[in-house]
């Protein structure tokens, strides 16, 4: 036992003033009677229990005696110290992740029950311990740093709510390193029911996983053919008994199909769905399972149903570029030989000008351009006629094998919103960009004075180039894992972006643009984006499923009851205890006892 305010028990000397009451009290007043006759019986009684009366006389003093040194005891902060818990610092980390909503016991889950875990810590931590509190989740953040204050380490603690992401052990590690670099004694919590390894002898792992059985479903997807669709489920069955259990498919909230369905044990097993209506937009999968983690078992999926794209191509023929952008069935392509007028060119999703170029380009659609002639819009440097090309990696040479030759080029000055992706004699050739929405992709060259129409990698890079510039999937970006940020596709016509949560909250993006990664992602379920302009509002879709991989198989703690874990060896749960709650009901008891005598004795 440790007393962490000391100087308080000169308080003790309180009790002076207290005994010195009673001795100096007077102990009886004279009263004249008419006859002592009736007192003899009383008397004799008195000396047969003398020793109880005279304990009884003093037991209001006694008891005030107590009650005096308990409240001394409670300002002097008594401690009961228990194992290593004796520092000056302790860095609680709390998992957030998914498999940390799993059933822990009966009433609570791993999560609720990691809280009032630290809660106890909290409540029983020394007077002089500095306490900081982390949320461990895809980003690791501190919630609150060393704090001596009790009341607000748990107000701060009950806001921490459990995500659906996953948890990144190696930043949180990183993190509680980084914090404890400049500690002279401190430990370290970490509170999940993942298995961490570290040689930190301060590192401790409290290990809430369970051996409970779990299914996942780890992937949906779709495959078209000419009338309908075919869904593929993946369900894995995390456990050593075989598991039964009905999957159910929907589309756009109504239901399809269901399917009994049997997973054999620590296996997957794929499930099919056949003939669905090409014209849903979001599948969903469920498994109905009473097991020990509910949220794995749903999983959402975007249909892409792409609509057709008007393509206008200026410049004279280019048989290549035209066979490489109509392999697409959903684009629509328009030619013009003629140089058109600044006025006609509207109306289109992309424009390509090949070897032309107008005095003000479109507005209302995003731009490719090859071989551009001296312009007021771009600043054309010299024509190079040999060099080496240079790649920057990029997504227009997606599984593109940059390996063909160029007669010659133009080198174009980078504005500050272009960045190159290809260069020739570390000159610009080829760039790509976005400004007010618009995208713009522009090629120093003419198609006809390189080999690469001859390579068999030209039409994949040609529509990589359609991709880029068309979002030909609406959103391309139609899938992510839990807490990850999605890049947000818009027309060049957008005026107001809006984000519609799995919960219903709308959320306005934009403007400013352009926009920057979405990160509110840590509900499962559909995100709806809204896209308002001059003409309605367009939707486009995105899901945020469990990371199956890592969160619904969880690494089981050879002990049965919560242990922590160092160094590869278990030790029982160990921690202090502040005796400043028990000494107040132990004088509240006192004062209701002296309450009790002195109102009998009266």
């Amino acid at each position: 036992m440790r007393f962490y305010s000391p100087l308080y028990f000169l308080f003790f000397l309180g009790l002076i003033p207290i005994i010195l009451m009673y001795l100096l009290r007077k102990q009886h007043e004279e009263v004249i009677i008419s006859s002592n006759y009736l007192w003899d019986k009383v008397l004799k009684d008195i000396e047969a229990n003398k020793p109880w009366q005279k304990l009884r006389k003093n037991i209001l003093m006694i008891l005030q005696i107590i009650f005096f040194s308990i409240v001394v005891l409670v300002l002097a902060k008594p401690h009961i110290l228990i194992g290593n818990e004796d520092v000056d610092n302790l860095i609680l980390v709390l998992d957030t992740s998914a498999s940390m909503q799993s059933k822990y016991d009966k009433d609570r889950n791993a999560f609720e029950f990691a809280k009032i875990e630290i809660e106890k810590i909290i409540d029983n931590k020394r007077p002089n311990t500095e306490v900081t509190l982390i949320s461990m989740c895809n980003n690791p953040k501190t919630i609150i740093g060393n704090s001596k204050n009790k009341t607000m380490l748990k107000n701060k603690l009950s806001q921490i709510k459990v995500t659906s992401e996953s948890e990144n052990t190696e930043e949180a590690i990183s993190l509680v390193k980084a914090l404890s670099k400049d500690m002279k004694s401190y430990n370290i919590f970490f509170y999940t029911d993942k298995d961490i390894k570290t040689n930190n002898e301060n590192i401790k792992v409290y290990n809430l996983s369970k051996p409970d059985a779990n299914i996942s479903i780890d992937a949906l997807s779709h495959s078209t053919s000419e009338k309908n669709n075919t869904a593929l489920v993946r369900v894995t069955n995390h456990s050593n008994k075989e598991s039964r259990f009905e999957l159910s498919l929907y589309g756009d909230e109504k239901i399809i199909d269901v399917q009994n369905v049997s997973v054999k044990p620590n296996e997957s097993k794929e499930i099919y769905y056949e003939n669905i209506d090409k014209n849903i937009n979001i599948l969903k999968a469920e498994a109905d399972i009473d097991d020990r983690l509910k949220i794995d078992n749903t999983r959402y999926h975007v249909v892409n149903s792409s609509t057709m794209k008007k393509v206008l191509f200026i410049g004279n023929d280019n048989v290549f570029l035209e066979k490489a952008i109509t392999i697409n069935n959903n684009i629509e392509l328009y030619k013009s030989k003629e140089k058109l007028n600044d006025d006609n060119l509207k109306g289109f999703d992309l424009y390509i000008f090949d070897g032309v170029l107008p005095k003000s380009l479109p507005k209302d659609g995003n731009i490719l351009i090859f071989n551009p002639p001296k312009n007021d819009i771009f600043k054309i440097s010299d024509i190079n006629t040999q060099g080496n090309l240079k790649l920057n990696n990029d997504e227009l040479f997606r599984y593109v094998n940059l390996d063909f030759s160029i007669k010659k080029a133009k080198t174009i000055d980078t504005p500050s919103w272009m960045t190159p992706i290809v260069t020739f004699e570390d000159k610009p050739v080829i760039l790509k960009g976005e400004k007010q929405n618009q995208k713009y992709v522009l090629a120093g060259f003419d198609i006809h004075d390189t080999d690469l129409p001859l390579k068999m990698d030209f039409p994949i890079f040609i529509q990589n180039v359609m991709d880029y510039t068309l979002s030909l999937n609406k959103q391309d970006q139609t899938s992510i894992l839990s807490g990850e940020k999605v890049k947000i596709d818009v027309t060049p016509t957008t005026k107001e972006v809006y984000i519609i949560k799995p919960e219903g909250e709308k959320t306005k993006i934009a403007p400013p643009f352009p926009l920057t990664p979405f990160a509110d992602t840590g509900k499962v379920g559909v995100y709806t984006i809204e896209q308002k302009n001059e003409k309605g509002t367009l939707k486009n879709y995105f899901v945020s499923n469990v990371n199956t991989e890592k969160e619904s198989r969880q690494n089981i703690s050879e002990d049965k009851e919560i242990s922590i874990k160092s160094k590869g060896k278990s030790e029982k749960s160990n921690s202090g205890k502040d005796l400043k709650n028990i000494l107040l009901l132990i004088a509240l008891i006192i004062l209701a006892i002296e309450w009790v005598v002195y109102n009998r004795d009266n």
